[in-house]
C-alpha cells in the first residue's frame, strides 16, 4: 500500500484529521489564546505584543501557511468521514452492542462548519477588512489593535456572534480532543474517563477564555 492509498484509508483519514486538528489545536488555538488574555490587562501591553508579533512576519508567515493547509486538510477530511458516516448510519444502528454517541460528537460536522465560518469572518473583521490606527507606544508609532477590538466589541451583535460561535468551539473541542487520542491509541472510550473529563474541562476552559474579552470589553464600555 503506497503512501496515497495510506492516507486514503478510514484509519489513514482519522489519523490526518487527528493531527491536523493537535495542529491547529496547538499552533494556534492555544497561542491566540494566551495573545488575547493580554486584553484584559489594557492597552500598551496588548499593543506591545501586537507590535513585537510584527516583528516576527517569517515565523508568522511560517505558522499562517501551515495552518491554511491544516485547515483545508482538516476540513476535506472531516467532510469524506462525515459523508462515510451518515452512508453507513443504518448499519450502526442495527449493531446493539454500538454506544449512544455524546451531542458533542453528532454536531461535530456542524460545530467544524460554524468554526469556518468564524474564522473567515475573524480574519476579515480584524486583518482584512479594516484599517488600523495608530498610537504610541514607548516612543513608537504601532497599531493600536486594542482599540481596535474594544470599539469592535461594542457593538452587542457582535459580542453574541462571537459568543455564539465561542460554544461551537467548546463542543468541538470537548470531542475533538479526546477523539484525537483514541486515534492516536491513548484513550479507550470509557464512562467515567479521566480523559474524556478532562477534555471537556479544556473545552469549556478555553471557550469561557475566549469569552471573556468581548464580555468585558462591553462590560466595560457601558459601566
Amino acid at each position: 500500500m503506497n503512501i496515497m492509498q495510506t492516507v486514503l484509508s478510514s484509519i489513514g483519514q482519522k489519523v490526518l484529521l487527528a493531527t491536523t486538528g493537535l495542529i491547529m489545536f496547538l499552533l494556534f488555538l492555544i497561542p491566540h489564546m494566551l495573545g488575547n488574555i493580554l486584553f484584559l490587562f489594557g492597552p500598551d501591553l496588548f499593543n506591545s505584543y501586537a507590535a513585537h508579533l510584527h516583528k516576527l512576519v517569517p515565523v508568522v508567515v511560517g505558522i499562517e501557511v501551515l495552518m491554511l493547509v491544516s485547515i483545508i486538510a482538516h476540513m476535506n477530511t472531516g467532510i469524506r468521514i462525515a459523508v462515510a458516516n451518515y452512508l453507513s448510519a443504518g448499519k450502526r444502528e442495527s449493531l446493539k452492542s454500538t454506544p449512544e454517541r455524546s451531542l458533542a460528537a453528532r454536531l461535530m460536522p456542524w460545530t467544524g462548519a460554524m468554526i469556518f465560518i468564524f474564522i473567515a469572518k475573524h480574519l476579515f473583521d480584524f486583518t482584512l477588512g479594516v484599517d488600523k490606527m495608530q498610537v504610541e507606544l514607548n516612543g513608537h508609532m504601532v497599531d493600536d489593535v486594542y482599540g481596535m477590538v474594544y470599539a469592535y466589541f461594542q457593538n452587542p451583535g457582535n459580542v453574541l456572534f462571537y459568543l455564539l460561535f465561542m460554544v461551537a468551539v467548546g463542543f468541538h473541542l470537548s470531542h475533538a480532543l479526546q477523539s484525537a487520542l483514541q486515534t492516536y491509541g491513548l484513550y479507550i472510550p470509557r464512562e467515567g474517563s479521566k480523559i474524556k473529563l478532562l477534555s471537556k474541562f479544556v473545552a469549556i476552559a478555553m471557550a469561557s477564555t475566549f469569552a471573556i474579552i468581548p464580555i468585558s470589553a462591553l462590560i466595560y464600555f457601558y459601566y
